[in-house]
């Protein structure tokens, strides 16, 4: 954590920390670069900006759960490919059509459709964050249970992605769960990878865009199979980890 802290530390401090100013470089919001719009940023109510702390601890968050998750998420993803040649093809087939043999870059995400399905039931399947947890604020009646102020409840997501009243043979690899017109018959909390509600994931827009274009790319250029008598054990911690790693045969096309 101290290192973390460090790191980021120097770097708002070689950016510039403390108010933003004109006079420290361009427009902040024409170049993309994600802490000189947080040392921009001012809260709508008071004007304020933030200072060196504040900045910090917003991009550590960034920097965390939005890497971490991702990592986790698309290494339950090259496993399940792995195990499942039909869908493997599928992907490369799209990600060829889609690029026509190009490096994979912006304008090709929204055209890997096959690929998003494969991420989304990956997520169902392996959440890379398993459990969620809300906090009463007020005393609460959820059915039949009264809660206390304060009183949390836990909902777990890995168990939720899998219940069998909610979901076909829920245990099966399907991307085509995700189809957009299946997906769009999907009860809201039945599905619950970035979580739900007014704290849904604030970069869950960002995370699909990102795990698809590193998805396709890996899929570009590597094909991967399972080491036998490997099978990773899912472990809940903050993400879902396998246990002693993902070891996987990587095969550079």
């Amino acid at each position: 954590i101290a290192a973390l802290r460090g790191a980021v530390h120097a770097m708002v401090r070689e950016k510039g920390s403390g108010p933003f100013s004109a006079e420290k470089g361009p427009d902040p919001f024409s170049q993309g670069d994600l802490m000189r719009r947080l040392m921009a940023a001012r809260d709508p109510e008071t004007g304020r900006q933030m200072d060196e702390r504040q900045l910090v601890d917003n991009l550590l968050t960034f920097y965390l759960a939005g890497h971490e998750t991702t990592a986790r998420a698309l290494a339950w993803t090259l496993y399940l490919l792995a195990r499942s040649p039909e869908w493997a093809a599928r992907l490369e087939e799209e990600v060829a059509t889609v690029t026509r043999g190009a490096p994979l870059s912006a304008e090709h995400v929204e055209g890997l459709v096959q690929v998003r399905q494969v991420l989304k039931e990956s997520m169902r399947l392996y959440p890379p964050v398993p459990m969620m947890g809300r906090q009463a604020v007020t005393p609460t009646r959820l059915g039949a249970h009264e809660l206390a102020r304060g009183a949390t409840v836990m909902m777990p997501i890995y168990a939720i992605h899998r219940h069998a009243r909610r979901w076909p043979d829920p245990d099966a690899f399907d991307p085509a769960r995700f189809a957009p017109e299946r997906e769009a018959a999907l009860e809201r909390y039945q599905y619950l990878p970035f979580g739900a509600g007014p704290r849904i994931c604030i970069g869950m827009a960002f995370a699909m865009l990102e795990a698809t274009a590193i998805l396709a790319t890996l899929v570009q250029h590597a094909r991967f199979a399972p080491l036998e008598g490997r099978e990773p054990y899912p472990l809940a911690r903050v993400t879902l980890v396998p246990r002693g790693g993902m070891p996987l045969r990587v095969t550079l096309k």
